[in-house]
């Protein structure tokens, strides 16, 4: 005897859904997810009255080399995007772990501190990184 179409078809798709949501699970668990699941790491602010009560703070300038010469935080490193590889270098003999690192750019409005930071953490495994809530304005409205 044929059996009918309809129940063929509803015993194929759930066998299709029972096949496939261990792998789903499993790929949705996974510590190392596939490329298309992969989302940056989020990179936690801080205010500038915090960071001046903790010690030996690496400050790294993300704006660009013409702000950054004509004026930046007392000891930061620049460090941008447009830069990264020549500019790599030299943030990493001021590095060292455990030491608190703190990346600023312009203003609130400005998202370059967050795009370094997140490319410090993602690339090179730092897990000490904030970025400076208000940037180089709030620096400049402490430190008139």
């Amino acid at each position: 005897m044929i059996r009918p179409v309809r129940p063929m078809l509803r015993d194929a798709g759930v066998l299709l859904l029972l096949a496939l949501l261990p792998a789903l699970l499993s790929a949705w668990l996974h510590p190392n997810r596939p490329a298309w699941s992969w989302h940056p790491p989020a990179v936690a602010e801080v205010d500038l009255r915090t960071v001046q009560q903790w010690h030996a703070v690496l400050w790294v300038d993300a704006r660009g080399a013409k702000d950054y010469s004509q004026q930046h935080i007392p000891g930061a490193i620049s460090l941008n995007e447009t830069e990264w590889e020549r500019l790599l270098p030299e943030f990493l003999l001021a590095w060292q772990p455990g030491r608190p690192v703190v990346v600023y750019c312009n203003s609130e409005q400005c998202n370059a501190s967050h795009e370094v930071a997140a490319r410090l953490k993602r690339e090179l495994n730092i897990g000490n990184i904030r970025v400076l809530k208000g940037g180089w304005a709030a620096w400049q409205e402490a430190h008139p």
